[in-house]
């Protein structure tokens, strides 16, 4: 008998239906969108509101592709 284990099965989901990675990876984008225009895109306040390095700030802005 062939192992599954570690296999993942597709799953049908509706239209529009987002992953949690997904939804995260929005709602940060969009967070850091709004945070960078409140502090006049000053990445050191940034990253302080944030509570995050200014590093992965700078790693995130150049994922989500923001400026």
């Amino acid at each position: 008998m062939a192992s599954t284990k570690g296999r993942k099965r597709p799953v049908k989901l509706p239209e529009g239906y987002e992953t949690l990675q997904e939804v995260i990876d929005r709602v940060e984008n969009e967070h850091i969108r709004r945070t960078l225009e409140l502090t006049n895109w000053n990445l050191q306040k940034t990253s302080r509101v944030l509570d995050i390095a200014r590093n992965t700030l700078k790693a995130k802005i150049k994922k989500y592709e923001i400026g």
